[in-house]
């Protein structure tokens, strides 16, 4: 019997991590869960809360002892591949350890970061995290204009820095490797097919079934109330500031 590959996904919000997940979750042995650690939840794969006996609720029951909540995650000898998410405001001190076991492969997945904080709020001001084809569109105009917020922005592209940084610390100290996903690249099944060949697999798909609707691309003054503001600062800000974008 082969063993099982672990790895985590590391993202942020507005990334494409739940399409990349569901995407991923269509090979053979693949057991993706989502953000295990989420403040508010338990983003385990569906068909797990029952198997682990852990509702989305138990968050309490998660954070009485995280450490031993991830030995169960990866000890699952029905997987072939089992693996979970890390969002920057989800590391903690029981996340180091995987992050620094050379067994535990890393997958990282960027984002254009004023995208991702664009489509975040976006998100909050419509309550639409997702469309699905299985589901009738909102009612309404859910794709307003949004107030981009300098401040938070600031304080976002901080966070996601900071996060990165350690990230790149940790795998540079410890001389181990990642693989790099695009959130255009996300779709492919040629690299959904790499991924697995990186995870150690043989599988192949010719295409991804998907029930999430990306909406059509539009330019950021269609999108943001404050365009010229948006401009402005993105005229100021130093290069040093940008590290997320690169």
């Amino acid at each position: 019997m082969q063993s099982c590959q672990k790895f985590v996904l590391l993202a942020s919000q507005r990334t494409g991590s739940q399409a990349l997940n569901r995407h991923l979750n269509q090979y053979e042995g693949m057991v993706m869960h989502g953000e295990i650690f989420n403040a508010g939840f338990v983003g385990l794969r569906s068909d797990y809360h029952e198997k682990l006996s852990l509702p989305r609720e138990g968050v309490e029951m998660r954070d009485a002892d995280p450490e031993q909540f991830i030995a169960r995650i990866f000890d699952d000898p029905a997987a072939r591949f089992v693996g979970f998410h890390i969002f920057p405001e989800q590391t903690r001190p029981a996340i180091l350890p995987v992050l620094e076991d050379e067994s535990v492969k890393k997958l990282w997945l960027v984002r254009n970061p004023v995208a991702s904080f664009v489509s975040l709020l976006e998100a909050e001001a419509s309550g639409v995290w997702a469309v699905h084809a299985s589901d009738p569109l909102p009612a309404g105009d859910y794709r307003k204009k949004v107030h981009f917020d300098i401040d938070r922005f600031n304080a976002y592209l901080h966070e996601l820095n900071l996060f990165r940084a350690k990230i790149k610390s940790v795998l540079f100290e410890t001389g181990q490797p990642y693989f790099p996903i695009h959130y255009s690249d996300i779709a492919d099944p040629l690299v959904g097919n790499a991924i697995i060949a990186y995870l150690g697999g043989s599988q192949r798909l010719d295409r991804f079934e998907t029930d999430i609707l990306k909406p059509p691309s539009r330019p950021f003054a269609e999108r943001i109330e404050n365009y010229w503001e948006f401009t402005a600062y993105f005229r100021a800000i130093s290069t040093e500031a940008l590290y997320a974008f690169g």
